[in-house]
């Protein structure tokens, strides 16, 4: 039997779009070109800094390059707006931070939500610092609550943007302390950083890794963790000057798009995982003044999932959030 033209073309056509559709779902041999990592922040900022390090070791790993891409601004808010409408593929990928993420929701109307991420791995976690310039008037954190309570409202304290983890820890040392601090938000922690060594601002709360790398052209005040930490134990805590309530860090991972495939997700994770645990990587880091926090998929979701409670909590507490 012969077909009609009509008839034979339509076979065609559908064979190529069921031909099509089994190329567009094999994700067997992913990744077969490069990945993109969309980073929320400046470049020289401590997330842009950290994922450049894990982008250089991607070949060894993914067997394609990683390629960086900056969408600074509003705290994180401008890139993770834009993660939102990238394709669930696992070709793009993003850096997230926490509490960013968490808060940021809660207080402004953003395009993206917790449950626009499928966290693959976390890799580092940064306590807050306060430091000021070597030469500020202010050389430890008595002097800046004094100074405050003085003329309130004077002293300006730089942050990498709104409900970023810094912002809540200046946030929570005005309700421990009973001060008012003029909070001054930027892009990023580099933009933050400039403007405190620029003497356009008195105070940083940044991250410890990136006071690490300031050196000597910073004194810092206090660390908003536990214990002083390894990396400087001449910082003190906020604990023990009498401020226990101020504790923060940023954590930083990798997430993909909600909807991406499961074993893209897993495949993702175990080369993402490899990577992490690489010696020549980890001293790369820790030369960068990184703090690794190493978890896998499953860790990271809890680690979230717990963090949601206390960050409401505390944004209720300071009267933010009802």
């Amino acid at each position: 039997m012969t077909l009609p033209k009509k008839g034979l073309l339509f076979i065609l056509m559908i064979g190529l779009v069921f031909i099509s559709a089994c190329q567009s779902s094999d994700t067997s041999d992913f990744p077969n070109k490069s990945i993109q990592m969309i980073v929320a922040f400046s470049p020289g900022a401590a997330t842009d800094t950290q994922a450049r390090i894990i982008a250089k070791y991607a070949d060894k790993y993914f067997g394609e390059e990683i390629a960086i891409v900056n969408k600074p601004g509003g705290g994180g808010q401008v890139g993770w707006n834009e993660f939102t409408s990238v394709k669930p593929d696992g070709y793009t990928v993003v850096a997230y931070n926490l509490p960013h993420i968490i808060t940021q929701p809660l207080v402004n109307k953003t395009s993206f939500s917790l449950d626009t991420f499928e966290p693959i791995v976390n890799w580092g976690g940064d306590p807050t610092v306060f430091a000021v310039r070597k030469d500020s008037p202010i050389q430890s954190l008595d002097d800046l609550v004094k100074e405050a309570k003085s003329n309130p409202g004077s002293i300006t304290v730089g942050t990498p943007g709104k409900f970023a983890g810094q912002h809540l820890a200046t946030l929570l040392l005005e309700k421990s302390a009973d001060i008012d601090l003029k909070d001054v938000p930027f892009k990023g922690s580099s933009d933050a950083i400039k403007s405190l060594l620029g003497g356009h601002t008195d105070v940083i709360a940044g991250n410890l890794s990136d006071i690490y790398r300031l050196g000597d052209e910073v004194t810092p005040l206090a660390i908003a963790q536990e214990e002083r930490h390894p990396f400087d134990k001449d910082i003190p805590t906020f604990k023990e000057l009498g401020y226990p309530e101020v504790i923060m860090s940023t954590d930083r991972g990798i997430a993909a798009r909600e909807g991406t495939p499961d074993e893209v997700i897993e495949t993702l994770e175990t080369n993402f995982l490899k990577l992490l645990n690489d010696e020549d990587f980890q001293a790369e880091m820790k030369k960068a003044g990184a703090d690794m926090l190493i978890m896998d998929r499953e860790e990271a979701i809890t680690d979230i999932e717990n963090r949601q409670k206390k960050y409401k909590d505390l944004l209720q507490s300071i009267g933010v959030v009802k």
